[in-house]
């Protein structure tokens, strides 16, 4: 049978990627959220699913994140944030603490099987995708985003330091949306338009289950035109332009509760 991990799966990509592990009935599921009433909020019946082990702890337990990866086949790192936070750390953080839970797996059990990490990416790093649309439109993005792209990018320079021993799938999609599945494909070549969180998920497990795409960039397109716009985005690319340019923004608009 075989066994997953989830970190972030609170977040609208975690939470896909359990419930279409949780159609298998097969899969051993190891859950690790910071906040365990938000999980079954989102998932009441796991509660009592069998399939499923909760960890509930911060992303710096390294000995409870140890727990939840050990004896698993792959581990999905879901955890991102959508917010321009200046110095947000969040991907380093849990570069940091996969790293260093794995090497404390690897002290005990020196002969283990160290699991493949199918890391949430983005395509706005990697310039074989972001060089195939207008110079203007990546500007945009990175800057709206800058300094969720910084932390990304740190964080998967540290994983590379460890590429002799560590397995790690880049996946890097574009613009994501909340809407069902409509359907995806796996590319190396190409980032499509608008993809769902759902067929997001369905295309890191593709991914996990074909193998074969250790330390690569790997897209995850849709195969419709039918997925919903996110109409929200011009406004968080705005608010977050807005942090880029002026970050002492971020702390004021946050103490008077405006985002």
């Amino acid at each position: 049978m075989p066994t997953y991990a989830v970190l972030g799966a609170t977040g609208a990509t975690g939470a896909n990627v359990l419930k279409l592990l949780l159609k298998n009935p097969s899969n051993i599921i190891n859950v690790y959220v910071r906040s365990k009433p938000k999980l079954l909020a989102q998932a009441p019946d796991i509660a009592s699913n069998q399939q499923v082990k909760i960890f509930t702890g911060n992303l710096t337990d390294t000995s409870l994140i140890a727990s939840c990866l050990r004896d698993t086949d792959v581990v999905f790192s879901t955890v991102a944030s959508n917010d321009n936070m200046p110095g947000t750390h969040i991907a380093q953080d849990t570069a940091h603490s996969v790293v260093v839970a794995l090497m404390e797996i690897r002290m005990t059990e020196p002969s283990v099987k160290i699991p493949t990490i199918v890391w949430l990416s983005s395509a706005s790093l990697n310039p074989h995708f972001y060089g195939q649309e207008p110079a203007f439109l990546h500007w945009l993005l990175a800057t709206s985003f800058s300094y969720v792209y910084t932390d990304l990018a740190h964080a998967e320079k540290y994983l590379k330091m460890h590429q002799k021993w560590l397995k790690v799938v880049l996946i890097q999609p574009g613009g994501l949306v909340e809407d069902k599945q409509h359907g995806h494909a796996i590319s190396l070549e190409k980032v499509g338009n608008f993809l769902s969180y759902a067929d997001l998920a369905a295309g890191m497990i593709e991914v996990a289950e074909k193998g074969g795409y250790d330390w690569q960039g790997v897209a995850v397109v849709p195969t419709t035109n039918d997925t919903a716009i996110e109409w929200r985005v011009p406004g968080r690319m705005l608010k977050g332009m807005t942090f880029h340019f002026a970050p002492w923004m971020y702390s004021l608009t946050k103490a008077l509760h405006l985002q």
